[in-house]
């Protein structure tokens, strides 16, 4: 009855380490997926019509001395988690620099 005990008890650390180890892959696999996603539509936008027809009207807006803007939208996703986009956008209305962040993964 010990040895059946035993492998019960293996067989199940064994299941628990698989199933939280194959979660996290495919956690990072998503991440790496929506993060290729997010840069290459980044990419697309050229001006700040493209980017307010993409995502709306900025959050935030911040006007540089120099005439440059930077503009700030917040989107939430559905499983709860958050990506901020910010563009800095010439006096001509171009791009000059994208970056974006996500919240973390639960």
């Amino acid at each position: 009855m010990f040895a059946v005990e035993a492998l019960v008890l293996v067989l199940s650390v064994l299941a628990l380490t698989a199933w939280s180890l194959g979660r996290d892959y495919l956690r990072k696999r998503r991440d790496r997926r929506e993060a290729a996603e997010v840069e290459a539509r980044l990419a697309k936008i050229a001006t700040f019509e493209d980017a307010r027809n993409e995502f709306g009207f900025p959050e935030e807006t911040l006007d540089g001395p120099s005439g440059r803007r930077l503009c700030v939208w917040k989107k939430p996703t559905p499983d709860g988690r958050l990506f901020t986009y910010s563009l800095t956008i010439s006096p001509e209305g171009k791009v000059l620099d994208r970056t974006w962040k996500r919240t973390p993964t639960r």
